[in-house]
């Protein structure tokens, strides 16, 4: 595999279906550049996150809103399921030829996910060789989506008049997008771990250059910060939420933001406590490498605070990941979402890194 350059080409439209938001993004690659065509979201409703039926309902309408509003070219798009929709478990399993990896990958998944092996689609990527039950054995990343799931999203796309060309996972789109934009001959030798803090949930990811060797959804996020914050201040969590926000930044009272924090204390020490149990999981399977740098992404890594609290726990130098850092923006792109060049913008590293994941050719 090669990277193929074609001037001027319009990549597929990143489309990342978050719990709590929808984000459309499309690159063009130009000469030796990638650039921004459009940009657009939607924030999902608190009373359309939790059905299926009206989450599906308000995502079509959205989708279809966007495409109007903004300058899209064709309706081609790779698209993510919301973290929660897939399943993601580390299996070992003996080194096998790749056409008997299939079959005891499934042996493996018995009774371990939450629907039926048979009404799953299921994929798995190798990790990398290691030792199990004094036997060589390799490292496997499964990823899983119930099958009934996954055609609700591709007919709902289809009827939003998109040509679903492709299906990618958030961890692997997270790693496309910052490997594509750097692509530095170092990163290839060291370990990367990247922090996507979104509503419902926490993705942890490590990568060697573009080969994902971790991979874990942790069940806390945005909405565990904001209900800290909403019991510590005795509010309702849509109040505790716009305290949040209206504090992020440097504008707001420096005494109220110490308050803040001290709140989120706990929920900061248990989220950061369950990442490095992460990192160790990893460290003990893989001994001979480590961890070399930390990268938060999704939408709660605008909160700087809040990362640089959970890297200190996990002892690593980290920064908040801006994919759009070289990528030029088209005139008018992401203006009517207000995108900013000037600030790191985190929350778009799924939905670049998706529209991204379509530039390698044979």
């Amino acid at each position: 595999m090669s990277l193929k350059i074609i001037k001027s080409r319009n990549l597929p439209i990143g489309l990342d279906l978050g719990s709590s938001t929808v984000k459309m993004a499309q690159l063009r690659q130009s000469d030796q550049e990638y650039e921004l065509v459009a940009a657009d979201w939607a924030q999902i409703p608190a009373d359309c996150r939790a059905g299926i039926k009206e989450r599906l309902h308000f995502l079509g309408g959205a989708i279809r809103k966007m495409l109007a509003n903004n300058k899209f070219q064709g309706s081609k798009c790779i698209l993510s399921l919301p973290a929660e929709a897939t399943f993601l478990q580390h299996v070992k399993v003996p080194k096998l030829p790749p056409e008997q990896m299939d079959q005891a990958v499934l042996a493996e998944l018995e009774g371990k996910l939450p629907f039926p092996t048979s009404e799953a689609m299921i994929r798995h990527v190798t990790a990398g060789d290691v030792l199990g039950e004094g036997e060589p054995r390799q490292e496997v990343i499964v990823v899983a989506v119930w099958r009934t799931i996954l055609e609700a999203y591709l007919s709902m796309a289809a009827h939003a008049k998109l040509d679903v060309v492709g299906v990618n996972v958030e961890p692997c789109a997270i790693v496309e997008c910052f490997w594509r934009i750097f692509r530095r001959a170092s990163d290839a030798a060291i370990i990367t771990l990247f922090v996507d803090i979104g509503a419902s949930s926490t993705q942890v990811v490590l990568a060697m250059g573009n080969r994902i060797v971790f991979a874990r959804n942790l069940a806390a996020g945005g909405d565990r910060i904001d209900q800290a914050v909403a019991a510590g201040m005795h509010v309702p969590i849509e109040q505790a939420r716009d305290v949040r926000r209206d504090l992020l930044g440097n504008a707001g009272d420096p005494a109220a933001r110490d308050e803040l924090y001290r709140l989120l204390d706990g929920t900061i020490r248990s989220i950061g406590d369950e990442v490095t149990q992460c990192l160790r999981y990893y460290e003990s399977v893989f001994r001979d490498s480590s961890v070399a740098r930390a990268i938060f992404v999704g939408g709660q890594a605008y909160d700087k605070r809040l990362c640089q609290a959970i890297a200190q726990r996990l002892n690593l130098p980290a920064q908040i990941g801006d994919p759009l850092v070289r990528i030029r923006r088209i005139e008018g792109a992401g203006v009517n979402v207000g995108l900013d060049w000037r600030q790191p913008q985190p929350a778009w590293a799924v939905a670049v890194g998706l529209s991204l994941g379509a530039t390698m050719a044979a």
